[in-house]
């Protein structure tokens, strides 16, 4: 039973006793002509409509009249504006007043309009035909029946109803407004419209102050852009957007969004989407604990556990961000992760751009390419020049090759897989190799790597060639070495050394004026020295093993000097030793070609081939601290003690 219908007291008395004077006061007078010609529509329409409404107040006036026991201070009063017609009846029970033909009736700040009206003791109104409610300049609700009680500032409408305010209207068929508070209730379903947008639910609570309107229940939404379903739901006039109260899902005609909290901006065009949000379009997957889109700068935003999938693409992180129109894309987290079908990137920030297909990262982190790796602080991309740089520790590395690059800065091409190393700090870039299962160190001022297409077979595939320019310096645990420049190709992998280039391994020193080291399976296979070539061996205090030539091969096995081949102009001093290891003197020995066997980085068989001049001096005649030969130099003090030495 209605709170309206509760109010109706003693009513059924009032309308017995004045039954015929209603029926005068509200037009329903039947005079003897007009019903002798009246149709049965209009009988029904000028009788039986009006009472439809009026029997359950008849019945409910039978019961016995309770009192109000609430504050009447505040109660307010059904002041009457306008009346066409009226009939007062002050001496039942309450009084009564019957108005017909127009009226405009006030409770506080609102108008009510209507046909006619029945007014009982200025509390309690019932209104019917063409009703209308106004507050203030933008709101007009539009019913064909109204029961309004002071006491509870409850007006209930029924019938077909419609609440109209700035550019929204909310139809139902049954919708409690209570007055003073500013809000309107519907429970058996309704349906608002505002401009393009359309929301239907079986419950909502419209709030006519701040102009909210809540839904529940099967809440459907309708509009150009996208369309929801959910079970609840919030829609903000003022300044349209729509909010996330829920479980909601938001089809659009690329996608479909899930989440369980945020808003949509009509205006803007912004949204987020919040609480377990779940992207799913054709080719892309994406979730995070927020999403938001702005659909005017084309940006997405994704916030806290951010995963997304896109064909062979897979990101990780803690915060994504990424433009529609240019396709850049930036990616946060401790670390953040990229992966698609070649590149595996990882670091506390990355740039990809889908449009050019480039990566680069900030903040240290490790790009994997295939069998490249590149670690740097910072990388960026330069599309003008195609150039990518890593700078701040940059680390570049070849796993299939064995080889990579320190240095300050990298500068690349993956196009044609250029590669400028070179620092600025006072440090120099390292270049590395791995030989004879050790490391090879080789460090100039400046490095750089490139590919080349090869001149003596133009179908087999590009050469890697790696340079290093000026102040060349190597270091293995083995072997260590200076040069002014060296050019290595991966062909043959062959190391070319320039500029009075020294090599030393345990106490033998090669120096020529180049020197050519090969390295096959990763060990040490030859050195070539060509043109004033010489190799000293210090044997003890001023003695010393030296062998001179235009051009010198030693051949090595297990990081040692097994044979050796001398042409041009060869010459040798050789200190030969007996049984017991004991020196016995000195050989001196020209001629035009030598060759030499070795064990344990020792001579054990010397070949002379043509003519020769050979000579033994015994020990204690030898002149031990003269007997050199022309290009004698020693260079320790230019050896490399450790890797440290090759940086600074």
């Amino acid at each position: 039973m209605s709170v309206w219908s509760n109010q109706w007291i003693g009513f059924g008395k009032i309308l017995q006793a004045h039954w015929l004077t209603l029926i005068v006061a509200t037009g329903w007078m039947i005079k003897p002509f007009i019903y002798t010609h009246m149709k049965s529509s209009c009988i029904i329409r000028y009788i039986i409509f009006p009472l439809v409404f009026l029997i359950p107040l008849i019945a409910q006036s039978q019961t016995t009249p309770s009192v109000a026991t609430g504050d009447t201070t505040t109660q307010k009063f059904i002041i009457i504006d306008y009346f066409g017609k009226l009939i007062e009846d002050t001496e039942g029970f309450e009084s009564v007043k019957w108005i017909s033909k127009g009226l405009q009736l006030r409770v506080d700040s609102t108008n009510i309009y209507a046909d006619s009206a029945v007014i009982f003791n200025d509390e309690r109104l019932f209104a019917y035909g063409n009703v209308v409610i106004q507050q203030g300049d933008s709101l007009n609700v539009f019913t064909d029946t109204l029961y309004y009680s002071s006491e509870t500032d409850i007006a209930e409408l029924r019938g077909e109803v419609t609440l109209d305010q700035v550019t929204r209207q909310l139809w139902t068929t049954n919708l409690d407004y209570h007055l003073g508070e500013g809000y309107a209730v519907y429970s058996n379903g309704g349906v608002l419209v505002d401009d393009s947008l359309q929301v239907s639910s079986k419950f909502g609570t419209y709030y006519t102050d701040t102009e909210l309107v809540s839904f529940r229940d099967s809440v459907i939404v309708l509009h150009p852009r996208f369309n929801l379903a959910a079970d609840s739901m919030k829609y903000s006039g003022v300044d349209s957007k729509v909010l996330f109260t829920g479980p909601t899902n938001i089809y659009t005609s690329e996608a479909e969004i899930y989440c369980e909290s945020g808003y949509y901006d009509l205006v803007n065009e912004k949204a987020e989407f919040n609480h377990d949000a779940q992207y799913a379009g054709e080719e892309k997957q994406a979730t995070a604990d927020t999403i938001r889109y702005d659909a005017k700068a084309g940006e997405v935003r994704m916030l806290g556990n951010v995963q997304v999938i896109e064909q062979e693409k897979r990101i990780t992180g803690t915060e994504l961000r990424y433009l529609e129109k240019t396709g850049e894309t930036w990616i946060y987290g401790q670390p953040a992760h990229y992966a698609d079908s070649t590149r595996v990137v990882d670091s506390p920030e990355i740039f990809y751009n889908e449009k050019t297909n480039l990566v680069s990262t900030k903040g240290g982190g490790q790009i994997r390419d295939g069998d490249m790796i590149l670690e740097a602080e910072h990388t960026d991309f330069d599309k003008a020049t195609g150039i990518g740089r890593a700078y701040g520790n940059a680390f570049w590395s070849d796993t299939k090759q064995g080889v990579g690059i320190r240095a300050d800065t990298i500068d690349s091409s993956k196009e044609t897989e250029y590669v400028l190393a070179y620092c600025e700090s006072g440090r120099r870039p390292l270049f590395f190799i791995l030989v004879d299962g050790d490391t090879l160190f080789i460090s100039a001022d400046t490095l750089t790597m490139f590919n080349q297409v090869d001149s003596f077979d133009l179908l087999s595939d590009t050469i890697r060639i790696i340079k290093g320019f000026h102040d060349v310096r190597l270091f293995k645990s083995d072997m260590q070495g200076i040069a002014d420049s060296l050019v290595f190709n991966d062909r043959d992998s062959v190391f070319n050394f320039f500029g009075q280039p020294v090599l030393w391994t345990d106490t033998t020193q090669f120096s020529a004026d180049t020197i050519a080291m090969s390295i096959k399976d990763r060990t040490i296979n030859d050195i070539q020295l060509t043109e004033k070539a010489i190799i000293i061996t210090e044997l003890y205090s001023t003695f010393y093993d030296q062998i001179k030539g235009k051009r010198i091969i030693a051949q090595f096995d297990s990081s040692e000097i097994r044979q050796m081949w001398v042409t041009g102009n060869a010459e040798s001093i050789y200190y030969t030793r007996d049984d017991q290891d004991a020196f016995i003197g000195v050989n001196q020995t020209i001629c035009s070609k030598m060759y030499f066997t070795f064990v344990n980085n020792q001579i054990e068989i010397i070949k002379y081939f043509g003519e020769n001049s050979s000579a033994m001096t015994p020990m204690s005649q030898a002149p031990h601290n003269t007997m050199r030969l022309d290009g004698f130099k020693l260079r320790y003090d230019d050896r490399p003690k450790n890797v440290a030495d090759l940086l600074e």
